[in-house]
């Protein structure tokens, strides 16, 4: 007998606990955010290939420039 049982069929058990923790509708910068990470990714493989073959300079400031965009996306999944 597992611990957690109770009464209730084994669908319900499966039911309630794979429920999401989010409240409706709190992903309202979802699409800003999912925008900010796809520029992130791009800038960042932008500046590693900069930084490989041709200026080493130039490629850190690339990624320097992707690292703060993902700090502004990172922000704000916090202050959400």
């Amino acid at each position: 007998m597992r611990p957690y049982d109770t009464n209730e069929p084994e669908n319900e058990q499966l039911t309630t606990s794979r429920r999401s923790h989010r409240k409706p509708g709190s992903d309202q910068l979802l699409g800003f955010r999912n925008v900010l990470n796809i520029i992130f990714m791009l800038l960042a493989i932008v500046g590693v290939v900069v930084y490989v073959w041709f200026d080493s300079t130039i490629g850190t400031y690339v990624v320097l420039a992707s690292m703060g965009v993902k700090m502004v996306e990172c922000c704000i999944r916090m202050l959400k």
